[in-house]
């Protein structure tokens, strides 16, 4: 799977068990829900859906619910629309009367002799031609026509509409009894703007993450600030293309996914990243490019919206969004790390610290037991290059995990008792890709963490711990023989000299119990032979026993 994650709107196109299966196997990791059109009991129906899917394939598919907020529109117009002509002017007033209204009067005392108004998605621009006692007069710099409840954007304007309407109240409480595990707020301006959402959350009970979606040019602004309060961030390249000119979208979309990361802040990016595939079966070489490039941004997560809401191939835009992810990920390029975190320092550095790790001793995993998340998240920040599985006692934590750039959750029934990482490792081996010999970097709290906290990082082997030596050469696995009893490649001496007749280059590894001179060790392992000297064992290895030996540790599995 790619290391970038998957979002999917859902809808008609993808609300089924067919699509949605192949869009499981494609590495889906969130579904979105579109409040703006659904009705009440859906987010709970989708729930119960996700729920069953998730226990039928072991995956840990989350929900995100998106809060359509409030909008400011048009009214109405005489016959459903009003023609406009460049210089025309027309006076607002709060009366549906053919005339230009706004669904909120009181922006109008914050409009300001030339500022820009945006209608119908920017199609229209005009300009407060004036502002008195009478008034606002708007004058129209295009020729177009106006339709009732057109979109009206006042970009670098601070808009006081809330944060959340009530049906989006509505919405956000049957989220949280169906346990969503985050919510996408839309319009965010400012970070006080989430701040007020996650009391809303909390005083409901709730403990969902929250996605601030900037989308205009004040939360484009105001990003670094948005981004210390908020989980996660969503460039919604819709209406932020509205709010700035076009030329500008693609170098603020780098701009947000820069400044979200070096606080450690993971980012999404969403709007028409294969809107071709809502009736094509394949996107277009441009749809593929942008892609490529949100991935090689630093993006964490991509998003689909119309391509698996109403498309006609909503698996195959999933499947496409991850091949062209592993593929761009194959390519090694480097991506930055933060330059702060908020929040724990000795587990951030305990992060990096693995990460370094997992390169030196080329290692096949880092495994982070956490409580909170929050070393997954960190971990995935610091961008390793190997997967990171993130091993928790909760299928609700899981989820959330399961939107952090390479993090893949693995959920262990440990109730609130310590879970012995070395001893987990057996599990670990049967539920996830690694497999015995492998070598994982292993990130943990120390058991007297009694309120959790990574403070510790060190090297394992995945499989049943038989033995250690003092290592030189690679690392491989074999068949046991002892002295010069039995047949194997793997020769076990429980003395300082080689018998006679066994020709070493024909092995793969030999193990000394005692320990051996520095020329005979050099001269094994100038055969291309992995030699161990000084040998524990913590069991009775037999003839024919299959060993690994970890070449950089000396760690013996079977």
């Amino acid at each position: 799977m790619s290391n970038a994650k998957i979002v999917a709107t859902i809808g008609p196109s993808s609300f089924q068990r067919e699509p949605l299966l192949s869009m499981y196997e494609s590495g889906l990791s969130v579904i979105r829900i579109n409040t703006a059109h659904i009705t009440p009991g859906y987010i709970a129906k989708v729930a119960d859906f996700v729920n069953k899917l998730n226990a039928e394939t072991g995956r840990h598919v989350g929900i995100m619910v998106d809060l359509k907020g409030p909008e400011l529109r048009t009214g109405q117009f005489s016959g459903g629309e009003l023609k406009v002509e460049i210089g025309e002017k027309f006076k607002l007033n709060s009366r549906n009367d053919g005339v230009i209204s706004f669904s909120h009067p009181e922006i109008y005392d914050i409009l300001s002799l030339k500022d820009l108004v945006l209608l119908s998605d920017g199609k229209i621009r005009m300009r407060v031609a004036g502002k008195d006692s009478g008034g606002i007069v708007l004058e129209s710099m295009d020729d177009g026509v106006l339709r009732d409840r057109s979109r009206v954007n006042i970009p670098g304007k601070f808009l006081p509409l809330g944060n959340l309407t009530e049906r989006d109240i509505a919405y956000l409480k049957e989220g949280i009894v169906a346990k969503v595990d985050m919510f996408a707020l839309s319009f965010v301006q400012r970070k006080e703007d989430v701040e007020e959402l996650q009391e809303i959350i909390m005083k409901e009970g709730g403990d969902q993450f929250i996605v601030s979606k900037i989308e205009t040019k004040n939360g484009f602004q105001n990003i670094r600030d948005i981004a210390k309060v908020s989980d996660f961030i969503m460039v919604a390249r819709g209406d932020l293309g509205v709010e700035l000119p076009l030329k500008e979208v693609a170098i603020a979309q780098k701009k947000i996914i820069e400044e979200s990361h070096m606080q450690g802040v993971p980012t999404i990016v969403a709007t028409q990243m294969l809107e071709s595939m809502v009736k094509s079966s394949s996107p277009t070489r441009a749809e593929v490019s942008d892609v490529t490039n949100a991935i090689m941004d630093n993006a964490d997560a991509l998003m689909l919206s119309e391509e698996s809401s109403i498309g006609d191939y909503p698996d195959m835009a999933v499947k496409y969004l991850k091949d062209i992810a592993e593929y761009v990920e194959s390519r090694n390029f480097q991506l930055k790390e933060p330059e702060e975190f908020l929040g724990n320092q000795v587990a951030y550095s305990i992060a990096r610290a693995a990460k370094m790790i997992s390169v030196e001793i080329n290692a096949d995993a880092i495994l982070a037991f956490t409580k909170t998340g929050n070393t997954a998240k960190m971990l995935s920040a610091v961008r390793p290059k190997v997967p990171i599985i993130a091993t928790v006692t909760s299928e609700r934590l899981a989820r959330k995990l399961n939107l952090y750039r390479g993090v893949e959750p693995l959920v262990i029934d440990g109730g609130d008792e310590e879970i012995d990482p070395v001893e987990a490792l057996s599990y670990v081996e049967k539920k996830t890709f690694l497999k015995r010999g492998d070598r994982v970097i292993i990130t943990s709290g120390a058991p007297y963490f009694l309120f959790g906290g990574t403070n510790e990082v060190r090297v394992a082997t995945v499989g049943n711990f038989v033995g250690r030596g003092y290592p030189a050469g690679k690392s491989l696995t074999g068949k046991a023989f002892i002295n010069k009893s039995g047949k194997g490649d793997i020769l076990v001496l429980d003395t300082q000299e080689i018998p006679e007749g066994i020709k070493i280059e024909k092995l793969k590894a030999v193990i000394f119990i005692p320990n051996i001179s520095t020329k005979l060790k050099e001269s094994i392992r100038e055969k291309g032979v992995t030699v161990l000297s000084n040998t524990r064992f913590s069991i009775i290895i037999k003839p024919g026993d299959t060993l690994h030996i970890d070449g950089c540790t000396g760690v013996i599995t079977q």
